[in-house]
């Protein structure tokens, strides 16, 4: 043994009593603190109490919601509970258990609910891994019986486990100790119990629920669900349920709403009341739940990668989707739509679509562009040789420059991420800035700005590596503009993001070619490489460049 590191169960005596405030670190010294002279009971319990729940549960800090809804299942229960039992708890409550961090208990990362939720819309049965969930569950509540036995707070034999005293005033301390008090608003309630799981929510809310009538109490909580968004509406509307037919008048009440009303009369339907579902109720709720469920998907996945994923999904119809959440009536419709499908919230090649201006100075006349029809583009990477890098792609003549923006990002294959501008002539276009002078590319459309064969425009990536392209019109096309993307051929592998740009390129083949350049390695480690001939700068595929655009149609 190197020290004492490496024996755990004298580390996790050692972390209690530091955190118990037994012992002071003084640098490398360790001394007796006041407190571990101190016998009264009191003292020692809070202070079990309060090191079995962050050692156990993550409380309060980092609660893990999968080992609250364990302790939850034990504490209500009259007598052992099976182990499989707890598993199952675990399972019913998956969908309220999303998190982006590891249990401090497990090592588990537990978010289900996202990509499944997801998944059951788009008709990909397996898209969150079911049978690894299943896997998690079974860890996830041995590992949590496992920390609750280590403290005292829990007896396992023979497949069944219960809480000891002990463990029941952990339980008690946790549940109910932190649970909102019986005044206080339905916001500050709401706020605290959207972070814990729906079965472990309904324990802490107990005494609120019964400190008013059911009915207002509903009333309350589907007041704040209107007005809510995100996690917090769904946490509202789930406390709602829980008090079943109690408080149909308030159901009742909201039902008589359009938008917001489509929770109340998908509720008052499944119980049995007679109530006229609005047209537009499904597609309503539908994209409320996509609207809240990619939000919690902001920080895992880009649009394009997600939309990409999507695509290549068995089952998956993206397209069939977005026809059915049109017409909904939701504020969230249009941004819903472009963040599923990876493409800008503005209509992606709406046939016909009015440009809805003249044209400015020194663009082209818009009578001399063919509003409906397609442009051949040839986007040239400039800088670049041995190969050259190309794409040879078909557009609508009436994409707007912050749609060919995002063709070129997936043509290409950049990353993204970086700022870019458009030059035609004197004319710079991108995201609206007067500082820079920059006109807002989403409200001119390609033909103005490219009206006739060899008519050139100019696209720069990234102001830090300066990638220059040249985007050519090679000729224009007859056919409907409607949904039409396309990669005809292309050469060349697109440059790393962040290489440097052009001579930063070069310099970086270079390296990759000798393997006894000083950086050779350094250089394969940034890449993600294990050896200099998996980087290919001739690599070139129509149909991976296909896969990708086809998240944009």
């Amino acid at each position: 043994m190197r020290s004492a590191l490496d024996v755990d169960d004298l580390m996790l005596d050692w972390k209690v009593a530091v955190d118990a405030g037994f012992l002071a670190i003084d640098g490398r010294r360790a001394r007796a603190a006041a407190g571990l002279a101190r016998t009264d009971t009191d003292f020692v319990l809070s202070s079990w109490v309060g090191v079995a729940a962050e050692q156990c549960l993550g409380v309060p800090e980092e609660p893990c919601p999968g080992c609250l809804v364990v302790l939850d299942k034990l504490m209500a229960a009259d007598g052992p509970v099976s182990v499989e039992e707890l598993v199952l708890a675990l399972a019913e409550a998956a969908p309220d258990m999303a998190s982006e961090e590891p249990c401090a208990d497990c090592g588990q990362i537990h978010d289900p609910a996202v990509l499944s939720g997801i998944g059951d819309l788009l008709g990909i049965g397996d898209f969150a891994g079911d049978e690894d969930l299943e896997e998690d569950h079974e860890e996830h509540a041995g590992a949590t019986v496992a920390g609750l036995a280590a403290f005292g707070a829990a007896v396992a034999a023979e497949g069944a486990v219960r809480l000891t005293p002990l463990g029941n005033m952990l339980a008690a301390s946790v549940l109910e100790g932190c649970a909102p008090l019986p005044d206080a608003g339905v916001a500050e309630l709401v706020s605290v119990l959207s972070e814990v799981p729906l079965p472990v929510a309904a324990t802490m809310a107990r005494p609120w629920l019964e400190a008013r009538p059911a009915e207002a109490a509903v009333g309350e909580l589907l007041a704040f669900a209107e007005s809510a968004s995100g996690g917090l509406r769904i946490a509202a509307l789930a406390f709602a349920r829980q008090l079943g037919p109690a408080g149909m008048a308030a159901w009742q009440e909201r039902a008589k709403r359009p938008g917001f009303g489509a929770y109340a009369r998908q509720f008052l339907a499944e119980q049995g009341e007679q109530v006229t579902l609005g047209p537009s109720d499904e597609a309503w709720l539908a994209v409320d739940a996509l609207s809240i469920m990619l939000d919690s998907i902001t920080e895992m996945m880009l649009p394009f990668p997600l939309a990409a994923i999507l695509q290549e999904e068995p089952g998956a119809d993206v397209g069939a989707v977005v026809s059915a959440l049109r017409g909904s009536g939701h504020p969230a419709e249009a941004d819903v739509v472009a963040r599923l499908t990876g493409r800008p919230a503005l209509t992606l090649l709406e046939p016909g679509r009015p440009v809805g201006q003249t044209a400015a100075p020194g663009r082209r006349s818009p009578a001399s562009g063919p509003r409906g029809g397609l442009y051949q583009l040839k986007i040239s990477l400039r800088g670049v040789s041995n190969p050259p890098v190309w794409r040879r792609v078909v557009v609508p003549a009436d994409v707007t420059l912050e749609q060919l923006h995002l063709v070129i990002m997936q043509a290409m294959g950049w990353d993204g991420g970086h700022m870019h501008v458009f030059s035609a002539g004197w004319q710079v276009y991108g995201q609206p800035n007067t500082e820079l002078g920059h006109a807002d590319e989403a409200a001119v459309r390609l033909w103005e700005v490219l009206s006739a064969p060899r008519d050139r425009l100019e696209y720069t990536y990234d102001f830090g590596d300066d990638w220059e392209h040249e985007v050519l019109l090679e000729q224009a096309l007859p056919g409907n503009s409607g949904g039409t993307i396309s990669c005809l051929a292309g050469k060349g592998m697109c440059p790393p993001d962040d290489c440097g740009g052009a001579w930063g390129y070069a310099d970086l083949k270079k390296i990759l070619a000798d393997p006894g350049h000083e950086q050779h390695q350094e250089m394969l480690d940034w890449l993600g490489l294990a050896a200099a001939e998996e980087f290919d700068p001739g690599a070139f595929s129509t149909d991976e460049v296909n896969a990708r655009l086809g998240g944009l149609i």
